[in-house]
């Protein structure tokens, strides 16, 4: 995947307005370098950054500490450290302009993720820069991002593919065990993913069981942030399992229901709403499509069909370096979807007893139209569990 990565971004910049970019944020780290830090997002006021100048060889700037585990996992094999002062971002905004200085002709044009540098090393970049012309590269990343690579492909729908199976495995569990607390619910499909490989450790990763009334909240663990109750599900009750979680740096989030015993004509109903607003979906998400004309079309659909769409959510978002990222299924992204581009689908419908009911689903845009990738099972149907409640 490095050499697909390096020859798309060299290609990009290369015909770019830009003589070279220095990116700050994390998930743009990432992406320009291969190595993904579970730590950063956690640290926001130290800083890294990726810089790159046309025909040269990335450089990635860190904080002593952490430069051998970035070289460990990075494909950017050139590092430079700076001096941290606390609460400053001085020291790399001058690495920054060290390098800029001896590869960027003078008044030549540095872009930078403006949408995630900090404005008090904005400031600092304009200054230690001022021979320089700084403009934001945040429309070139989204565009650079946005649509896959062939080994990217693969990676997701492996991430995706585990994840279900994660998920499905915990289910298992419920259908042939007694009924078990949400928090061991929890725990354990935590537990399937890292059997099977998947990283729970990070910023966004998140394992969420919920059941009966806790359902009709979308965490209704907070502050807890999902670890769950000690509530044991009962009869004729939903459960819901959510999953969000990382391979190599790529994530997926995947989220199925469960039925605590034959599922009622109301049961039924609700759940065949997400199926039908699925399938409304895929029909839409083809090449070309506009991401806001999918969004009314299942809107439109909810309506006609008398469905308890969530509609002030987007339904759908694109996963990659970050499990929340463009394209995003809503009133209000312009975007037109593309082969290569991989979007979570996720319309959320309100039962009549107020559960929050979710299929999430890695849909691929290809050039005959959406695949769905990465079903364990067959999700037409929710989890049946009878006799252990």
């Amino acid at each position: 995947m490095r050499d697909e990565l390096k020859t798309k971004i060299v290609e990009s910049l290369k015909v770019s307005q830009y003589d070279a970019v220095a990116v700050f944020g994390a998930d743009n780290v990432q992406y320009m370098s291969g190595a993904y830090l579970h730590y950063p997002s956690t640290f926001p006021d130290r800083y890294m950054a990726v810089f790159w100048a046309k025909g040269e060889e990335p450089i990635c700037i860190v904080p002593p500490e952490w430069e051998s585990s970035f070289l460990n996992i990075a494909w950017v094999s050139k590092t430079r450290t700076y001096t941290e002062k606390p609460g400053s971002p001085t020291g790399i905004a001058e690495a920054v302009a060290n390098l800029a200085r001896n590869t960027v002709r003078k008044t030549g044009k540095i872009g930078v993720d403006a949408e995630k540098t900090a404005l008090n090393l904005y400031r600092r970049l304009e200054a230690a820069l001022e021979d320089f012309t700084l403009a934001p590269c945040d429309g070139w990343l989204r565009e650079l991002r946005v649509k896959k690579t062939p080994k990217e492909l693969r990676l997701l729908e492996t991430v995706a593919s585990m994840t279900d199976h994660a998920i499905a495995g915990q289910a298992h569990h419920v259908l042939v065990k007694q009924a078990a607390t949400e928090m061991s619910n929890t725990e354990n499909v935590r537990i399937h993913a890292i059997e099977r490989g998947l990283d729970e450790v990070g910023h966004h990763a998140i394992a969420q069981v919920t059941t009966g009334p806790n359902t009709s909240r979308f965490w209704p663990g907070a502050p807890m942030y999902g670890i769950g109750f000690d509530r044991v599900p009962q009869h004729r009750e939903f459960m819901r399992l959510e999953l969000t979680a990382t391979l190599d740096g790529y994530w997926s989030s995947g989220a199925r229901m469960l039925t605590m015993g034959e599922p009622t004509e109301e049961q039924k109903a609700a759940y065949q709403g997400i199926v039908a607003l699925r399938e409304v979906a895929l029909q839409q998400m083809k090449p070309g499509a506009r991401c806001r004309d999918v969004y009314t079309a299942v809107k439109q659909a909810a309506d006609e069909k008398g469905i308890q769409l969530i509609s002030n959510l987007v339904i759908g978002a694109g996963v990659g370096v970050t499990n929340y990222e463009p394209p995003y299924i809503s009133g209000a992204d312009e975007t037109e979807l593309q082969p290569g581009m991989v979007v979570v689908l996720n319309p959320v419908v309100e039962a009549p007893g107020g559960e929050l009911l979710m299929g999430r689903d890695t849909v691929f845009i290809t050039e005959k139209g959406a695949e769905v990738v990465g079903w364990f099972k067959d999700w037409r149907e929710p989890f049946i569990c009878n006799y252990t409640y």
